[in-house]
């Protein structure tokens, strides 16, 4: 498969598109996701037909196994796997699972804050963060920890939480689609 990955890689990206993901699906299925460059707008569907195309000569060629070829953009929901994705995509929340636990975490939701070569940092989403930004915008009464109302309660505001994991620990990631109405 990452020869196949290689091949797809090389063909789709001499049509000026990028390999976002190659999936092998049952029943002979083989989905190509694929993209266009930062600034160059969105992916067509005349991009993919031209790719559909192209590697459909490629695999007779090559003589690559497959009953069906689907080629389709990312979709809102993005898959992450590089360095170069995350840096792209910083500032944008993420869906998180990883590998092995970090500071008792295996799933998380956050936004990309620091890419650093195999590090990335993310800015994590849950109920402390949102109080924190809460208290962030009330007036501050010089205290390390400030008391919020919520609701009823009085909940004991914490600052918001980052966790940097190593890119080799992500299992999994993708963007989380963000609709605007």
């Amino acid at each position: 498969m990452a020869n196949l990955e290689t091949t797809v890689d090389i063909a789709v990206s001499s049509l000026g598109l990028e390999l976002v993901e190659l999936e092998r699906a049952p029943r002979g299925l083989l989905r190509v996701y694929i993209d266009r460059a930062v600034g160059n707008g969105l992916v067509t569907v005349e991009d993919c037909s031209v790719v559909s195309h192209h590697l459909s000569h490629l695999f007779t060629v090559e003589n690559v196994d497959y009953e069906r070829l689907e080629v389709s953009s990312p979709g809102l929901d993005r898959v992450l796997k590089s360095a170069a994705d995350f840096v792209r995509f910083q500032s944008l929340p993420v869906k998180v699972r990883l590998n092995t636990a970090v500071d008792a975490r295996k799933r998380f939701e956050g936004i990309v804050i620091a890419v650093d070569q195999s590090r990335i940092t993310f800015l994590l989403h849950d109920e402390s963060s949102d109080v924190a930004a809460k208290v962030k915008r009330a007036p501050s009464k010089k205290r390390s920890n400030a008391k919020v109302k919520s609701g009823t309660k009085m909940v004991e505001a914490i600052a918001p939480k980052t966790i940097t994991v190593e890119l080799g620990q992500i299992e999994k990631a993708r963007l989380v689609p963000q609709i605007e109405i």
